[in-house]
Formats: C-alpha cells, sequence, structure tokens
C-alpha cells in the first residue's frame, strides 16, 4: 500500500470508490434512499470536494497496486469555505449532481450551506472526506490517510462525521468533539464536528 497526490485523470475513478465507501453512509442514505439511485448521485456529489481540492488543497490516494483503495480530500487553514469565484466555477460539477439527483438537491444544497455556516471562523485546516473501497476496511488504510494528511498541517485541523465509528477514529488521531448531535442535514442524521487542535 502507498501513499500518493491524486492525479488529476484519476478524478473520475476515485469519485467512484468513494461512492461506493459512502454507500451506506448515514447522510447518503438520508439523501438518496433508493439505494438503485444512489451510486450515480454519489459519484457526481463525490467529484465536487475532489476537483476544488486538487485546485486548491491536496487530495491523497491510497494505491493498492495500481486500485485506487483510499482517498482524503484535505484544504490548507484559510482555503475553505471556497469563495464566490471558486463556487462558480464549480457550478458546471454542481449542475451535475443536480442532473443525477434532483429530489435530493435542495436538502443537499441546505447541507452545503450549514457545513459553511458551522464552520469555525479562524478557518482551520480541513479533512473535507476521506474514504475507503468496501473490501479495504479494516487494514489502517484511513489511519494512513489521516497521518499523511495531519503531517502537513500547521496549526489546527476540523472536520465532521455522522458515524460514531469515524468519531473514535478521529479522537484516536488527535481530534476532539467540539459540537455533538449537529444536524448539519435537516431530518437527516446526528454529525460531530470536531477539531484537532494545533500540535507542539
Amino acid at each position: 500500500m502507498t501513499i500518493v497526490p491524486l492525479e488529476r485523470r484519476r478524478l473520475g475513478e476515485a469519485a467512484r470508490m468513494l461512492a461506493r465507501a459512502f454507500h451506506e453512509d448515514p447522510t447518503s442514505r438520508s439523501l438518496w434512499p433508493d439505494p438503485r439511485r444512489r451510486p450515480r448521485a454519489l459519484r457526481a456529489f463525490m467529484a465536487l470536494p475532489l476537483a476544488d481540492a486538487l485546485g486548491h488543497g491536496h487530495v491523497d490516494a491510497a494505491l493498492d497496486g495500481d486500485a485506487i483503495a483510499g482517498v482524503a480530500a484535505w484544504y490548507p487553514a484559510g482555503a475553505y469555505p471556497s469563495d464566490t469565484r471558486r463556487q462558480l466555477r464549480a457550478m458546471p460539477r454542481v449542475l451535475g449532481v443536480a442532473a443525477a439527483a434532483p429530489r435530493a438537491f435542495s436538502r443537499l444544497a441546505r447541507l452545503g450551506l450549514n457545513i459553511d455556516a458551522a464552520f469555525p471562523d479562524d478557518r482551520p485546516s480541513y479533512l473535507a472526506v476521506i474514504g475507503i473501497a468496501p473490501e479495504a476496511q479494516g487494514r489502517g488504510i484511513g489511519s494512513r490517510l489521516i497521518e499523511t494528511g495531519l503531517a502537513r498541517v500547521d496549526g489546527p485541523c476540523y472536520l465532521e462525521t455522522d458515524t460514531e465509528g469515524g468519531m473514535r477514529l478521529y479522537e484516536r488521531h488527535g481530534f476532539e468533539v467540539i459540537e455533538r448531535a449537529a444536524q448539519l442535514l435537516p431530518g437527516g442524521p446526528t454529525h460531530w464536528r470536531m477539531l484537532r487542535r494545533a500540535q507542539g
């Protein structure tokens, strides 16, 4: 297993892997209850943070041979939330998400607005998304991706998670819960907002 920067040409492959990784995620199930429609919507949705972080942050890929087994998208301090210019550049991908899941789009937009509104005012580094292919889970790949990203972080780092298992994983890497039961998606699952304070 090697950790390398994601090549832009492999963005679609990484988004497909994340769609599989998040297929049974509580937020995914809430947004797209029909499991037959969920993969297409998730592929379009996951391409958004990957494409943006490739241009304004860093995306790490865990390779098992040549296959992408895991991905983590990071933003440095001050790079998230995005400004109006970046939001406009992302609009074609946003419209792709709307086309893939038109009935869920208003709730998805509300989720994005709530994430931005809850983001810490000092705009720390941000672990925007991390996912491991289902067949590769339980092998420590997530921890390796987290450690690789945190090695680049100078200062605090922030994330959200909607699973207790994720919360416990991040706690092992020094993150602390700063808000429990944050419902970032109206009618959706509980989220935990977490912060890893500046080290040293």
